[in-house]
């Protein structure tokens, strides 16, 4: 090979080395990065809002990420891709008076086409109808280039951003409404009460020819009485300027067993604008409070006769008012009559007006007869009585007072019982008896009933009006045989007599103890037949002796 040759071939060689070279490096410089950023907008999609309250506004970020360079998918997200991105609203920049309730807000990563609704409480001022920009500071951070390549490690570029963002509000020029309860006002459970509110125009201009419908949706809860139920009632409210307001009066009720607890009451306002077209306000949030139902005690419950076989059986009690709420014209009657076993003679007790904390006497007379059982039952009181508006209502539960009915009880009582009669001998017995009864009676009469070794020639004896509480003595004449001994003999008294009503009615048999005396000799006491042979021997010496002498 000539040296000419071999330079020509060796030149050839590195001219081609060159182009290779070359030809490999200018796609890598072209490919190897990715550059971009992320473009985040903010937008309120509904903007009205209305002065003089707190609502929720809602912010909506939108994120329209940009791509300057690459073509590697994976890394053309992450350059558009926000990262712990934090949105804020800034109310100081605001002129006027709108206050941001909610803080900052943090969400985490937005990428590129994603919206993110964000929503912020503010309160809204008196503020003048019109436009507001809101300035929505957003602070992010996002990778702005990744460099690649087959022959090198995967190099990033991250930055930290923070941009500001006006969303738009708007205060409408309209009537907007606020309704609240009037001082304490409330619903007892079971009754119905009339509830006042005031509603005031909290907009910009005036509503005319104005209708409020409240609602409610609360279980046992109602518009109107018990006997005519609604869910909703509608008030006429009139013309309502900027800032005026006005009371209205609803009745509402609730049933006994309504849960206590406030409850929401929403009011839709109907108006006519300024150029005569019916517009719907935005709901307005009232409520409503539900107190417990009326509770009544019973106490100190005073049973007199209550008893088996007793015509004027009485029972007294207290009764109480605990609340909440007073009552006028109060009526306690026993009820369910027609299940006990006693026929109720005198079954109301009128109380009256009976205030929270108040007590009053209630009294009532029954018949209980001879065939009832002796025992406890359960006594049913129902109650009757008058709210504040005048209503009669009537609860639906009665009170239930145990009360005991006693074994029957003789209205007679034997006091004691005295007697002269002696073995083989008759005398007089006198029996005491006290009345126990509650009424007067007359022709009351009196039978004595022996036993062996007794007997009786003169077993009656009238006893005529006999008045409560009285003690009576009869007398009877009685025999006892040779062979009774002197002890108790058992005897039994039964007494007739005539109630006031004209009924004749029979004791029990009265049980009695009947003693048997020992004989009384009346003369010289007896001395031994040998005692009296040795007087007579002593009282023969002593004349001999004498008459010797």
């Amino acid at each position: 090979m000539s040296l000419s040759r071999f330079h020509s071939t060796k030149w050839v060689s590195i001219a081609i080395c060159a182009c290779l070279l070359l030809s490999m490096a200018t796609p890598v410089a072209a490919d190897s990065v990715v550059i971009g950023e992320p473009g985040i907008s903010a937008s309120t999609p509904e903007p009205v809002v209305n002065a003089e309250s707190a609502q929720s506004l809602q912010v909506v970020l939108v994120n329209d990420g940009e791509l300057r360079q690459g073509n590697e998918a994976a890394f053309e997200e992450e350059v558009q891709r926000a990262k712990n991105v934090q949105v804020e609203i800034q109310d100081y920049k605001l002129d006027a008076p709108i206050e941001v309730k909610s803080g900052k807000q943090t969400i985490g990563s937005v990428t590129d086409g994603q919206q993110v609704p964000l929503n912020f409480r503010i309160e809204v001022g008196d503020a003048d109808p019109g436009t507001y920009d809101i300035p929505v500071v957003i602070e992010y951070s996002h990778t702005r280039s990744v460099i690649f390549g087959p022959l090198e490690d995967t190099e990033r570029t991250t930055l930290s951003k923070e941009v500001t963002r006006d969303a738009t509000i708007v205060v409408e020029d309209k009537p907007q409404f606020t309704v609240t309860r009037v001082g304490g006002d409330s619903i007892v459970a079971g009754d119905y009460n009339e509830i006042q509110y005031s509603i005031k125009n909290t907009g910009t201009n005036t509503a005319t020819d104005a209708e409020a419908v409240f609602t409610t949706t609360t279980e046992g809860t109602f518009f109107g009485k018990a006997a005519s139920p609604s869910e909703n009632t509608a008030r006429s409210i009139g013309s309502l300027g900027p800032g005026e307001d006005t009371i209205v009066s609803v009745q509402m009720g609730a049933s006994e067993n309504t849960d206590t607890g406030t409850y929401p009451a929403p009011v839709t306002i109907e108006y006519e604008n300024n150029i005569g077209i019916v517009e719907t306000a935005e709901t307005a949030r009232a409520n409503f409070t539900v107190q417990p139902q009326r509770s009544f005690e019973i106490s100190d419950v005073r049973l007199t006769d209550f008893r088996v076989d007793e015509q004027e059986a009485r029972m007294q009690a207290k009764i109480t008012n605990r609340g909440p709420a007073p009552t006028q014209n109060m009526v306690v009657r026993i009820g369910a009559q027609e299940q006990l076993p006693l026929t109720v003679t005198s079954g109301e007790a009128a109380v009256g007006d009976l205030a929270v904390g108040e007590s009053a006497e209630i009294s009532f007379t029954t018949n209980i007869p001879e065939e009832a059982e002796p025992g406890a039952i359960s006594m049913p009181l129902v109650l009757e009585y008058e709210n504040d508006a005048g209503d009669v209502l009537r609860p639906s539960t009665p009170l239930r007072q145990r009360v005991v009915i006693d074994e029957e009880r003789d209205r007679f009582q034997v006091i004691g019982t005295n007697t002269t009669v002696t073995p083989g001998g008759s005398g007089e017995m006198t029996t005491t008896i006290r009345y126990t009864g509650n009424e007067t009676v007359t022709n009351a009469n009196i039978k004595l009933f022996t036993n062996d070794p007794l007997s009786s020639s003169d077993d009656g004896a009238y006893l005529g009006t006999v008045e409560p509480g009285e003690t009576v003595t009869a007398t009877f004449r009685v025999s006892a045989s040779d062979t009774a001994l002197t002890k108790e003999y058992s005897s039994s008294v039964e007494i007739r007599y005539d109630e006031p009503d004209g009924d004749t009615r029979f004791t029990g048999s009265l049980t009695i103890g009947v003693p048997v005396r020992a004989a009384d000799s009346g003369g010289f006491p007896l001395i031994p037949a040998a005692a009296v042979g040795m007087f007579a021997l002593v009282g023969g010496a002593i004349v001999v002796y004498r008459r010797q002498n």
